[in-house]
């Protein structure tokens, strides 16, 4: 066998792991992702659906309340909320803890 097709089925022994891998990840984004965008378009409709069901003087209040703009203002500290847990979640960062109980690893005083 040529040296050239050995190399070239190590350089694709390793980069299988990897590609999987990559799409494992896409995969599970994409499906949080879609499976999140469902669920706020739910909840969008049922209380957009809630507020349509009153009567005229109730949402003419409601608009002048801005109601609706309050629920959108919601929903997106909801979402940002979300999408900043992933990040901590993706870099994996942990408090250290500062404060360890006197007699352990710790320097008494």
């Amino acid at each position: 066998m040529p040296l050239w097709l050995w190399a070239v089925q190590l350089i694709f022994l390793m980069l299988q792991p990897l590609i999987n891998f990559a799409f494992r990840l896409i995969g599970i984004g994409f499906v949080s992702y879609v499976g999140y965008n469902v669920l706020l378009e739910q909840v969008t409709d049922y209380i957009t659906a809630r507020m349509g069901e009153t009567t005229v003087v109730i949402q003419q209040i409601l608009g002048l309340a801005k109601i609706d703009i309050a629920v959108n203002i919601f929903l997106a500290a909801v979402t940002t909320r979300l999408v900043l847990a992933g990040l901590d979640r993706a870099r994996d960062l942990r408090r250290a803890q500062v404060w360890r109980k006197p007699g352990g690893t710790s320097i008494e005083a």
